[in-house]
């Protein structure tokens, strides 16, 4: 039997009308699989830790990766010297967007800045509650980066144990324990993961515990408190604005030394790099090298 036409446009209608309904209420859903064009950014979230999470701090407005991996891309290739190991690593909190360099993953003798990985075991409620002296040796071993004062802490609070406990509250990839446990300028640890615990002291640890880490990173001397010049890196006297840093410096392990820069090279904590280096050549060549990947990255970043 032949349809009415009449039958025939209503059902059509119904049809149309049935479409329209669905792109109304699932438009937002179909329309990247209608659009292949459009891609939907999706940010890494933050490593997991007992505080909520701090918004990402405004900044100058969000980049694409692109430019943060061309930032890296011109750092890296400023290092020319021969049998240098130079790992970089730059994070946009922003866009979670994570650029590396060749060597970003490769673990270096974290001299000084195990003292960062101590403060946030310490603060993140590591082995003990922290006291008032704990505050007091934090800073300085954080900003002038005292010695006795992280001798003292990786004593009280367990030493590589700590170091153990970090690794697995952030997941870290590429961090060691010492071969001698007295040696904590021994850990090992690499430019990716030194991203991660800076990234963490900004958005997991409580708010006065950032702010005391950040602070005394950020009112580092240029002249540490074993006499050692920290004003390289993101500390170059030049350049260094309102940079917070932790400065690493180790000699002279296997005819080499170790020399690092990490921290925040902004005032709202936005990007986040850390450069660590393995150098068979003396402190002020290492310096340089340090000092132009860093302007490198200044220069592409506007910051």
């Amino acid at each position: 039997m032949a349809r009415s036409p009449d039958l025939r446009w209503t059902r059509r209608a119904v049809v149309v009308l049935g479409v329209v309904v669905l792109l109304c209420v699932g438009g937002p859903v179909l329309w990247p699989m209608l659009n292949p064009a459009v891609e939907v950014e999706r940010v890494a979230p933050a490593p997991p830790g007992t505080a909520s999470p701090a918004p990402a701090a405004p900044g100058p407005g969000p980049v694409t990766p692109a430019p943060v991996q061309a930032a890296v891309e011109a750092a890296d290739a400023t290092v020319t010297r021969s049998g240098a190991d130079v790992g970089i690593a730059l994070l946009d909190r922003s866009t979670g967007a994570l650029a590396t360099n060749d060597e970003a993953a490769e673990a270096m003798n974290s001299a000084s800045l195990s003292k960062l990985l101590t403060a946030v075991d310490v603060l993140a409620g590591g082995s003990s509650a922290v006291t008032d002296d704990d505050r007091a040796l934090l800073r300085d071993a954080l900003g002038p980066s005292d010695d006795p004062a992280m001798n003292a802490l990786w004593s009280r609070h367990g030493g590589s144990a700590g170091i153990e406990r970090v690794v697995a509250r952030l997941g870290l990839t590429d961090t060691e324990l010492p071969g001698d446990p007295s040696q904590w300028g021994e850990v090992k640890l690499s430019a990716r993961d030194m991203t991660t615990v800076l990234r963490f002291v900004l958005e997991g640890l409580a708010p006065s515990d950032r702010d005391l880490v950040r602070s005394a990173m950020a009112g580092a001397p240029a002249r540490a408190a074993d006499g050692f010049d920290q004003a390289f890196g993101l500390f170059d006297a030049a350049r260094r604005g309102p940079a917070a840093a932790k400065q690493g410096w180790l000699c002279c392990l296997e005819s080499s030394i170790d020399l690092h820069s990490a921290g925040f090279l902004d005032g709202d904590g936005r990007y986040v790099l850390a450069i660590l280096s393995n150098q068979p050549f003396g402190y002020g060549p290492a310096r340089t090298v340090l000092d132009d990947a860093t302007d490198a990255i200044r220069d592409r970043l506007g910051v």
